[in-house]
Order: C-alpha cells, then structure tokens, then sequence
C-alpha cells in the first residue's frame, strides 16, 4: 500500500510559486480555507499528475488553461510542473514516514523586516529560472569533449520506454557545423536538466510538466517515461485520474447515479482486476496484429509459391535450352568440318585458275600499255576542248546575268506600275467622296442661306 509523502506544485492554475505540501503520519489530513482559495486545484493537481487527459474534467476548456495565466501583478508562468511523491512504507528506508513536519516559527520578525514585494520577486525570479532549466528548446554551443557524466539522448518512439539521465545532452544533427578546421567539428547541442536528487528505496517521484509551446513530458524518479509506464504503474492500486481513490466535489452523487456498467468500472479498480483486463485488452490487441501479420505471412508465401511454380518451368527450359544447346553445338561441328574440306578444295582450285588468270593479265598489261600511249594523246585533245568550253560557259554564264538583270528591272518598272494605277485610283475614289462632300456642304449652306434670310425678312 502506497503513502502520500509530498506534493510539489509550480505554476499549476493558482500556484503561480513553488508549493509543497508535505502529508506525514496516518490519519486524515484536511486543508480548508475559503471559497476560491484553490482548495479544489490540490485535488485538479494530483489527476493531472497521474495522466488526466481531459480538460473539461480539469474545470477547462483546453489543456493549457491549467497553466498560471497571470495577474495584475504577476507575469503569466511558461509551464505548469506538478509531483507527486508516494513511498510504500515497507520498503522505505529515508527515515520515519510517519514523523510529523516540523515547523520553525520565528516571532522576532517586525513590520519592518518584511518586504513582501521582494519575496514575491524573488518568488517570481526563482519561477523563471526554473521554467528556463527545464524548458526542452534551450541550445547551447558546445565545442568540448562530452565529460563521463552526460548522455546522448537518443530520438525514441511512443510505444517504447525510454529513460533518460540525470544529465542529458541530445544532439541536434542539422545545426552541426564544420569549423576551418576539417577534424574540428561544432556542435549545437540541447543541455536538459532534470531532477538530481537521490530517491529512497520504496520512493517513488511521479512528475508531469506542461509548456506553453505545446510541449508535455512525464519524469518517474527524475528520469523521462511515457504516460503509459506511468498508468501501469498506478493501475490496479486505486490510483489514477478516473479511479476511486480521487472523489472530488460532486462525484458521490455521480457515481450513486451513474450507469451500472460504470460503477462496475469502479467496483473493478476496487478489486484490483482492472490492471489484468487491461492487460487483456492489450494482449488481445497484440494477438489481432499478430493474426494480421500471420494473414500477411500467408499471402506472402502464396505469393512466392507461384514464382517458385513459375521459376521451376523456367529452370527446367533454360536445362532443354542448354541440352539443345550442346546438341546443336556438336551437329555444328560436323558440318563446319565438312565445310572446312569443301573449302580446301575450293581453295586448291582456286589458286590454279588465279595462276591462269596472272598470266592472261601480263598479256593484257602489254596491250594496255599500248592503249596508253593513244589514250594520252586524246587525252590532250580532251584538255584542249574543255578549254574551249570553259570559255563558252563562261560566256554564256554573263549572257544569263544579264537576262536576269533585265527581268529583276522589268519586273520592279511592273510593280511601279501597279502601285502607281492603284494610288490613280485611289485618288479618283477620294475625289468622288470629296465631291460629294462638297455637293452636301453646298445643299447644307443654301438650306442655311435660305433659313438665314426668311428669319432676317
């Protein structure tokens, strides 16, 4: 069984300071004041920390409205932080559990020595400096050696639980830079300072804390955990945002009128089973996605059965490819040998007849050189006449030049021509218009010459 130690809350709805809140001994222990004091936002604080999730349960419309908002007087908080300490007496070894707090009251204390706007400053002061600390964006440059008490924190998923150390370093890969230096490299890195102290045996430390960015963390005993771990911590031992142990203002009547099905729900966390069922419903959903990998495997296997099916058919033709294949090998062999003496006896009488052939060219080589001799001389006449022609074509060449020339002039003196009959008749098509512009202008004068002298008559 599970004691309440201690209560740590900062910047929680109304708790814009650090507050403790230390619960020794057994018995019952009240807090009361009046109404609007934040006695409700103790019992708001201690669902929240065990993993609520609801803002309308919380008295909010969102989550962050859980977050010091701020005062006249006073900055809004950058984060709400609220722990929870629970020790198991049996196995608590930090001393007495059960001893009373003491409490030093010093009456020597005057007017003059209090200065509550200081120590709400200072207050405030030490808020900020602690919402700076344990702010998850803060970056530092770091260019030295990691020293044996920092950490590389690595990037994690949701379904697996990480712990991370008292002293965290996570580096940031996209802001490293390479310095002049190519062996010396610049690292962005991200320091986190978590919860140092040292926890007793049988103490356990449950801390959750809630950034205006949006950002949320859970720690157990100063290490980050998930929301989980912490919800099977807690299940089955009446501790939990929807469990019995946590019966706020109203809650009696809405239990005494709930359904059945859900005063079951709280009989169930009475007895303890609810851990087991849940346990259930995590088993049975492992075992769905098991079946569904299994359905996967099997399609899979059908799959590569019929390429295995296709692989065989295609195995079995490349052997009767390679079995043809030598087949035709041999057969090709025999016929290329056969070849081979054909082409010997070709070649056999091949040469014969070029001896022939070598004697009848000497014969003909002497009577060519006899044609040779005629063929130069003609070839000089040939000579002679593509002279002449040359120059006819060059003659001829100068006559078609001036041809052309003529044509080029008779062509442009037709095209003045042209121009000059189509501007004659757009003139005459002007002149047309002008007169009778003229004619209108001159009836339009005589109707007025004619008004004129009737209105001077």
């Amino acid at each position: 069984m599970l004691k309440l130690k201690k209560l740590q809350i900062l910047g929680f709805k109304s708790f814009c300071d650090r507050t403790e809140l230390k619960f020794h001994g057994d018995g019952v222990a009240a807090i009361i004041g009046p109404n609007g004091c934040g006695k409700s936002n103790i019992a708001d604080a201690i669902s929240w920390v065990l993993g609520e999730q609801s803002a309308k349960t919380l008295r909010g419309s969102r989550m962050e409205d859980v977050i010091f908002a701020g005062t006249r007087d006073r900055k809004p908080t950058g984060m709400a932080e609220v722990s929870l300490t629970l020790i198991d007496p049996e196995l608590y070894d930090g001393g007495d559990a059960g001893e009373p707090t003491q409490i030093e009251i010093k009456d020597d204390i005057s007017d003059d020595d209090w200065d509550e706007a200081g120590i709400r400053a200072k207050a405030a002061e030490e808020v900020e400096q602690l919402t700076q600390e344990a702010q998850p964006g803060r970056s530092e440059d770091a260019d030295e050696p990691q020293s044996d008490g920092d950490v590389l924190a690595e990037v994690y998923p949701d379904d697996e639980p990480v712990f991370a150390a008292s002293n965290v370093v996570p580096i940031n890969i996209a802001t490293a830079a390479v310095k002049a230096d190519p062996n010396h490299v610049m690292l962005k890195v991200r320091r986190r300072k978590f919860n140092s102290q040292k926890f007793h045996a049988g103490e356990i430390a449950v801390t959750r804390r809630l950034f205006r960015s949006g950002d949320s963390e859970y720690l157990l005993n100063g290490k980050l955990c998930r929301l989980r771990d912490i919800q099977e911590l807690f299940m089955g031992t009446g501790l939990g945002p929807e469990s019995y142990a946590l019966i706020e203002q109203g809650r009696i009547g809405q239990i005494l009128s709930s359904r059945p099905t859900d005063r079951r729900a709280i009989l169930e966390e009475a007895a303890g089973i609810t851990k087991f069922k849940t346990k259930k419903r995590l088993a049975e959903a492992r075992l769905e996605e098991a079946k569904l990998n299994l359905a996967r495997v099997n399609d899979i296997f059908e799959e590569i059965t019929r390429q295995m099916n296709s692989l065989k058919r295609q195995a079995s033709k490349a052997e009767r490819y390679a079995k043809l294949r030598d087949e035709m090998r041999a057969k090709l062999r025999v016929v290329l040998a056969s070849k081979f003496t054909a082409m010997e006896l070709e070649h056999t009488s091949l040469e014969e007849q070029i001896a022939a052939v070598s004697e009848e060219m000497r014969l003909q080589g002497e009577s060519v050189q006899q044609f040779e001799g005629e063929s130069n001389e003609r070839t000089q006449r040939g000579y002679t006449i593509e002279t002449e022609i040359r120059e006819n074509r060059d003659r001829l060449n100068q006559i078609k030049m001036d041809m052309d020339r003529a044509q080029a002039r008779r062509r442009h003196n037709e095209e003045r021509c042209n121009d000059l009959v189509e501007r004659s008749s757009a003139a005459g098509v002007q002149l047309a218009q002008a007169r009778e512009r003229l004619e209108a202008l001159e009836s339009e004068r005589n109707s007025n010459q004619l008004v004129l002298d009737s209105a001077a008559d």
